[in-house]
Order: C-alpha cells, then sequence, then structure tokens
C-alpha cells in the first residue's frame, strides 16, 4: 500500500524541501487586521512582511485550512497515494483536526484516511514525519505500524515554550486558563509544558531566568541521550542567542538551532522561544 503523509504548515516545513518524499504540507492561513487573509507560505510572509506588521502592533493570527481546501487536497494526494495519514496541528493548538476527522468521513475518504490524534508540533512534528516517510519506503507495512511509531514518538518527547506575549497566547484561547491565573502575577514570565493539557513548569520575571530555571531541570532530569531542538524567529537578537547557545553548551547538550514556524510567534510573541527534546533512541541510526 503506496502511504501518503499530509501535514500542515505549523511544522515548518517547505514543500520546496519535500521532494521525492511521499509527505505534503497543507498551508493554514495567517490573518492580518481581521480583513487580510493570506496563505501561510513563505512567498506570501515575506511579501507581506508578517514579523514587521507584528512589530508594529499590527493584529496577526492565524486560522486553519477550511474543509473545500483539505478536501481538494485528499483528492489530490489520492490520486498518487493508496491511503493518507494526516497530522494536523494539534487540538488544543486549533480546530483543524476536529475538521480533518469531519472530512475524512465523507464517503469517498472513508477508509482512505487516517486522521491522528496527537500533541507533537512545530519542528518536532517535522522530525517524526521524515521518519514516516523512510517508512512509507516499505509499502507492506500497516497503518497500524505508523501510529506506533507516531506514538512512540509522543511517549519519549517534550515540548517547552518560552512565550514572549502572554496576554496575545491567552487571547487566542490557547491554554487559557493556565495563562490568566499567571497573568494575574506582575511582571511573571513562564514556560509551558506543551501536551493534551499544557501546564507550567517554570516561572519568573525575565525569560533569561525561566531559561535557568528550565535548562537545569532538563539538565537534571533527562538522560544525556536526549537530542533538543532550540526553536526562535529570525529576528531574535544576536546577543539573546548567543546566550542561550553558551548556556546549552555549557551543560553540554547535543542540540540543533532551528527557526520557529510562524503560526506560534503570531499567537505568543516574537521573542517566543522553544525547547523541543526527544529520545536519541528514536532516530534513525544514519540521523
Amino acid at each position: 500500500m503506496k502511504i501518503g503523509i499530509l501535514v500542515d504548515s505549523s511544522t515548518g516545513l517547505e514543500p520546496s524541501k519535500l521532494t521525492n518524499t511521499n509527505i505534503e504540507v497543507i498551508p493554514l492561513h495567517i490573518i492580518i487586521n481581521s480583513e487580510n487573509d493570506i496563505l501561510d507560505v513563505k512567498e506570501q510572509r515575506e511579501k507581506n512582511k508578517i514579523y514587521e506588521q507584528i512589530q508594529n502592533g499590527v493584529n496577526v493570527t492565524t486560522s486553519q485550512a477550511s474543509p473545500g481546501e483539505l478536501i481538494v487536497k485528499y483528492e489530490e494526494m489520492l490520486m498518487k497515494y493508496d491511503h493518507i495519514i494526516h497530522l494536523p496541528i494539534p487540538s488544543n493548538l486549533s480546530g483543524m483536526a476536529q475538521t480533518a476527522v469531519m472530512v475524512s468521513k465523507d464517503e469517498e475518504f472513508l477508509g482512505k484516511v487516517t486522521v491522528v490524534n496527537h500533541f507533537l508540533a512545530a519542528n518536532l512534528l517535522g522530525r517524526l514525519v521524515f521518519q514516516l516517510n523512510e517508512m512509507t519506503k516499505n509499502e507492506n507495512l500497516t497503518i497500524e505500524q505508523y501510529l506506533e511509531k507516531i506514538d512512540d514518538w509522543s511517549k519519549k518527547s517534550v515540548i517547552y515554550l518560552i512565550p514572549s506575549d502572554l496576554k496575545k497566547l491567552a487571547k487566542g484561547g490557547r491554554a487559557q486558563s493556565l495563562l490568566l491565573s499567571v497573568l494575574k502575577l506582575l511582571k511573571q514570565k513562564i514556560a509551558i509544558q506543551w501536551g493534551e493539557k499544557p501546564k507550567k513548569v517554570a516561572m519568573g520575571r525575565t525569560i533569561a531566568s525561566i531559561i535557568d530555571k528550565l535548562l537545569d531541570n532538563i539538565n537534571t532530569n533527562f538522560s544525556k541521550e536526549i537530542k533538543l531542538i532550540f526553536v526562535h524567529t529570525e529576528i531574535i537578537s544576536n546577543k539573546f542567542l548567543t546566550q542561550i547557545k553558551e548556556k546549552l553548551e555549557l551543560i553540554k547538550i547535543d542540540y540543533d538551532d532551528e527557526i520557529i514556524p510562524t503560526p506560534f510567534p503570531c499567537h505568543s510573541g516574537l521573542d517566543t522561544i522553544g525547547f523541543l527534546i526527544y529520545e536519541k533512541s528514536l532516530q534513525n541510526k544514519n540521523d
């Protein structure tokens, strides 16, 4: 059975870099000032200077792909693949997962689309997707084997997010009850462990102090056999970037430095950073 893997632009994966893979990306939408609707693709983001607009106080949010767009995407993919495994942006970040489940129940897609309920996100989901793509080379594998791989990644990984704009994040409904309780505390910043039920794992008056607490926690409670993905926007200050890298190198954590997908700073602020961690045992031998 020939399998196609579908994700959305919240993974940060660019279609131009997915040539000769079974991975496809459906773009989310970026909404500027509640009226200008563009696709979350590199050309449109650059043309509309998204980060510059956020810096200037313009209200920039995101929206899911429409049911109609998803139907078209499923139809296109089923012309090439026997079955689609769809990993939408998690349900606690968007209604995309609910839309995907609804569309997958249409008669023409029954038994041909598997929508996965998961809580992986951003660049971490991107890493998993490339492993799923490797699995597609063996057409004898079952859907259950793909789901086992996804479940393994879910159990052996963790996402820490340090939002720079808590009010913006709470306004968008993400982890609202958690954030509203924190906002009552004057000038507090927090680190959130993202999952089915997001929870606060560190709090302080500056992002720098939170990073220190979080990295101490990681260094103490995680095996050295982990991989960390440090994510941030392109416009993070070089001084701040250098400080974080020095801290990571000091505690001798194996890490990659990557750009955070645009939907996240749209909802949590331009200085948002994340530490995405997974066990090295999840990696392919040649990774």
